[in-house]
């Protein structure tokens, strides 16, 4: 009789652990959308006003944190973009024999952590402050099931998530 009801309950046990995971890869893989940024905003890829020159791009960015598999879209006229290295951003002495001047739009996937470097290939350009440097994180860090919070510190005042689906479960089970 004894063998039997811990079985059970095991059996219970397996099933809310197996709830939780599949509930926290659901929130994982809800969290890992990429996102899609146009460079620019409604203004795109542009020489910036000479007031701006040095700040313009670093401004656009500033608000948005970028991950690895998110993607930056450059929308321009007459002009081009190249992703280039830390050098050809600071020196703007890099360009690409495919990057003539034309209108369209470039999309770049963020692929690696760290710096990622953009420029116009037309080095006047570049000069005048057209060119992006962001930073690219490894992944979007999605807080488990039992993290109780944006401080993610537990509380006897506030049960974690997980630990409120488990008493519900555990009640049924026969556990309490």
């Amino acid at each position: 009789m004894a063998a039997a009801a811990t079985s059970r309950r095991l059996v219970a046990l397996a099933a809310v652990l197996a709830l939780v995971v599949s509930l926290q890869a659901a929130v994982s893989s809800a969290a890992a959308k990429e996102a899609r940024y146009t460079v620019g905003g409604a203004d795109g890829w542009r020489v910036p006003p000479p007031e701006d020159k040095e700040r313009f791009y670093a401004n656009w960015a500033s608000n948005i944190t970028f991950y690895v598999d998110d993607s930056v879209e450059f929308v321009y006229k007459n002009d081009s973009v190249i992703k280039v290295g830390k050098a050809g951003y600071y020196h703007c002495n890099e360009t690409a024999a495919d990057a003539a001047p034309r209108d369209g739009t470039t999309l770049f996937v963020l692929d690696a952590p760290g710096p990622a470097y953009f420029a116009s290939a037309d080095l006047d350009h570049c000069s005048m402050g057209q060119r992006l440097m962001v930073d690219v994180l490894a992944d979007r860090a999605a807080p488990g099931p039992w993290a109780s919070g944006p401080s993610a510190q537990h509380s006897a005042a506030a049960p974690s998530s997980a630990a409120a689906l488990l008493v519900p479960v555990a009640l049924a089970a026969g556990f309490v």
